[in-house]
């Protein structure tokens, strides 16, 4: 009797984990449908692309965590801390940002550098990654 349930139990989980990474592999990382997004007037090719965590992670590290990485986060109590916000919403502000409806100097220069693809990248890695607690 024991081993059945044991059976029942790991069959039932491996179904759960297999129909979580399936949702996950099918989510929809274009972010078109947000209501952060709505109001943005994006070329096609922008509002359709599928962000890549991978990609945002590389330009995240390359241009991003100088000021929203850990170290500078514990000594600069002013500077947000992205992690674990919803990706269309990171992904509004950087457009914004780009497009001078949003001011700040450091802000307009990082986002100009970026395309509307690789803002949804960083957007998305940054909505994947869990809020640093930096409490301490």
């Amino acid at each position: 009797m024991p081993n059945s349930l044991i059976k029942q139990v790991l069959a039932v989980s491996l179904i759960w984990a297999t129909s979580v990474s399936v949702s996950i592999a099918n989510a929809d990382t274009s972010f078109k449908d947000t209501l952060a997004v709505q109001g943005l007037k994006l070329e096609a090719s922008a509002l359709n692309y599928q962000a890549d965590a991978s990609k945002g992670e590389a330009l995240a590290n390359q241009r991003c965590i100088a000021c929203h990485g850990d170290a500078m986060l514990g000594m600069m109590k002013t500077y947000p801390n992205i992690k674990g916000q919803k990706a269309a919403y990171l992904f509004k502000q950087l457009v914004d940002f780009k497009r001078g409806d949003r001011s700040d100097p450091l802000m307009q220069a990082q986002a100009g550098m970026l395309s509307e693809t690789e803002m949804k990248d960083v957007a998305y890695y940054y909505s994947t990654q869990t809020a640093s607690d930096l409490s301490k």
